[in-house]
């Protein structure tokens, strides 16, 4: 099997790619990855232009990609078949879906202990569930971080999320959260260059 030598990452957003990209280095413990990214600026277009942006980044020297789409208040199974359908005929083998339930936010929701370090704040933030059942986790975790700071924070996820990429802990997270879990199997099942 060849080593993969560049991923491809399709998202939302800019800051989903990027929050993305800290995660998988921190992952696989390796900072010199190659990234290329599509940014489709909505879920609509995402879906959409889902097979164009694939073949557009193996175009440019991707060996592999992942789509990252919340889930948002999307049926999963339906949501993954659709994708699935719009990329099987991809030409690139080195393919995964990712689907954060309901959006990546859940994923930090995972390890308080990592917010609180992220932001010195004065008290721990405390979430009921397990995070991938918290509705609006985005909303969760701005309203956490907010009373936690004495009302000293506000939560941009634009701008914090890649911060909290890098604090928070991927085992607690991976045990927690079985998108994030999925993520890990399929980023760690293969060779870097």
């Amino acid at each position: 099997m060849s080593k993969v030598k560049c991923i491809g990452i399709i998202a939302e957003d800019n800051s989903d790619f990027e929050t993305a990209k800290i995660l998988i280095k921190r992952i696989l413990n390796k900072d010199n990855l190659s990234f290329k990214k599509a940014v489709s600026n909505g879920c609509g277009k995402l879906r959409r232009k889902a097979l164009d942006y694939v073949i557009d980044l193996k175009k440019r020297g991707c060996d592999m990609v992942i789509l990252i789409h919340d889930l948002d208040r999307n049926i999963h199974r339906d949501l993954y078949e659709e994708l699935q359908k719009k990329i099987e005929n991809a030409p690139l083998d080195k393919k995964f879906i990712c689907i954060p339930i309901e959006e990546m936010e859940a994923w930090f929701l995972g390890d308080p202990d990592g917010i609180k370090d992220t932001f010195n704040l004065v008290r721990r933030p405390r979430f009921n569930g397990r995070p991938e059942t918290i509705n609006s986790p985005k909303e969760t975790l701005g309203e956490q971080i907010y009373l936690c700071s004495n009302k000293s924070t506000i939560f941009l996820n634009t701008k914090h999320n890649q911060k909290i990429a890098e604090r928070i802990c991927l085992e607690t997270v991976k045990q927690k959260c079985p998108s994030f879990e999925q993520l890990h199997t399929f980023v760690t099942a293969y060779e870097y260059r």
